[in-house]
């Protein structure tokens, strides 16, 4: 059971279609920042030991999403685009707070990115023609779903006193909003 409180646009899969190189390309680009996110979690967090392996594995787990997006782009006789940003995990990253309860918050950040991901891989592997692209964005999909359980997992052992339960009904409804107010673009957020 997925932690969102709205559902994707419908017409979001249209557009995502229309040019799957530009969706390729973010995707690309969102499983890097997933890894990179990852290491710098376990950089700065390297005296917990428990979330320190765990986000090692998932940042391993990512750098190879990554490179399979790329063989994709390179399938497709394209290279990796620039990197545009992510208007969508900034704005979540700005309702993390600070002081004890940062870390909790980054993971229920973390939690709610993997879960719109997972989301969209879900309808992206149902609207793909191509038989081989769907089967990798269903097994892609499977991937996003348990890394937003690690990351809820996570957040429960290691949020501070944050009362996570509570907050991350807060961030979902937020969560729900900013993709509300994003334009629909070929990109996975």
């Amino acid at each position: 059971m997925s932690i969102l409180r709205s559902s994707t646009d419908p017409r979001w899969v249209e557009v995502a279609l229309s040019d799957l190189d530009a969706t390729l390309g973010d995707h690309a680009h969102c499983e890097k920042k997933a890894a990179a996110t990852a290491v710098k979690l376990v950089a700065d967090h390297a005296d917990r030991p428990d979330l320190v392996r765990k986000l090692a594995k998932l940042a391993q787990e990512e750098t190879h999403h990554f490179l399979a997006v790329l063989n994709e782009l390179a399938v497709r006789g394209r290279t990796l685009p620039p990197d545009t940003g992510d208007p969508y995990v900034q704005a979540l990253l700005r309702l993390a707070g600070g002081g004890r309860a940062r870390l909790g918050e980054l993971l229920l950040v973390c939690a709610l990115v993997e879960a719109r991901s997972c989301e969209r891989l879900v309808l992206l592997g149902e609207a793909i023609a191509d038989p081989r692209l769907s089967e990798f964005y269903r097994r892609l999909a499977q991937s996003e779903a348990g890394h937003e359980r690690l990351f809820l997992d996570l957040a429960r052992v290691h949020a501070d006193g944050l009362d996570v339960d509570r907050r991350l009904s807060e961030m979902a409804d937020e969560e729900a909003a900013i993709v509300a107010a994003l334009p629909l673009l070929p990109r996975i957020h």
